[in-house]
């Protein structure tokens, strides 16, 4: 089962953030270059060095790549959620 294998005619406004060391990297790309050739609005945002989910880790500790992956969420939904 693959997200790259689905209908993505009425997919919604979509975020997709990665890192460099993430396992999923090439399948998120996959998935976002996907949504841009069915000119679903979408972001792709890789941040280096980073692994899947890591940027959560900057609710803990102070993470540089968590403070902009944060505020880019924010841009995000506060665009799209009004």
């Amino acid at each position: 089962m693959s997200p790259v294998y689905a209908e993505i005619d009425d997919f919604p406004p979509t975020l997709f953030l990665t890192g460099t060391r993430d396992l999923l990297l090439s399948d998120t790309v996959r998935m976002h270059r996907l949504l841009r050739s069915a000119n679903v609005d979408t972001q792709l945002h890789v941040y280096y060095g980073q692994a899947h989910g890591d940027y959560i880790s900057g609710l803990v500790t102070e993470v540089p790549e968590s403070d902009d992956a944060i505020r880019e969420i924010s841009q995000f939904f506060a665009e799209h959620l009004k």
